[in-house]
């Protein structure tokens, strides 16, 4: 009881200290509208969880809570996955995709939308190692890239920055800049990468 009385008084004499500041400034926009009647103010503290309840559910949160073991695998397997998706040095794999729809941050351990993506990862990666075997030709046009990750991006899965792009070496012979036979083989060795992501793209549409 000591302990409250203190903590009211301390923001009472917190709201004086800011009243008085705010005495000698100009009054803001916000400040010159009247104080709304407590009545009011009150039952729309006490219907706001309830709004915020009648919101559409978005997509993720309509999903089923994965299978506890399933989701477990997934967590203890999501460093060795993350490793082996970078492994095909195929594009910029950066971390577990934040844009989920219905991820909730504030979950103090891992989110249920999470839980989901760790297990979809699984299934990406192995479906990524086998669709790189196979690059698609005529797939390395800068629109056609932007548009395969893009659609990558779009699985919620695994955020990604970019596709990976060969830097020609500098070589002696051209004053230790790279020569025309360094420029295209790297621009070769991009172009593939660029194949195996609209690989990836095309074997990951209905994961």
């Amino acid at each position: 009881m000591e302990l409250r009385v203190a903590l009211v008084a301390g923001a009472v004499g917190a709201l004086a200290g800011c009243a008085g500041a705010a005495a000698g400034s100009p009054p803001s926009q916000a400040d010159t509208e009247a104080e709304p009647d407590p009545e009011a103010a009150k039952a729309a503290f006490l219907a706001s969880n309830e709004n915020f309840a009648r919101l559409p559910p978005s997509q993720a949160d309509t999903e089923a809570e994965p299978d506890l073991e399933a989701a477990k695998a997934a967590f203890l397997a999501s460093n060795e996955n993350f490793a082996r998706l970078r492994a095909l040095e195929v594009v910029d794999v950066r971390s577990l995709a934040q844009d989920m729809p219905g991820h909730t941050p504030s979950c103090y351990s891992s989110c249920k939308h999470e839980r989901i993506a760790m297990i979809r990862l699984g299934k990406l990666v192995d479906v990524a190692e086998a669709a790189v075997k196979s690059p698609v030709p005529n797939a390395c046009d800068d629109a056609t890239i932007d548009k395969n990750v893009a659609a990558l991006n779009a699985l919620h899965i695994v955020q990604v920055g970019g596709l990976i792009k060969e830097e020609p070496k500098n070589n002696a012979s051209c004053y230790n800049r790279p020569c025309e036979a360094d420029l295209q083989a790297a621009k070769a060795v991009t172009c593939e990468r660029a194949g195996k992501l609209a690989s990836i793209v095309n074997a990951t549409k209905d994961l």
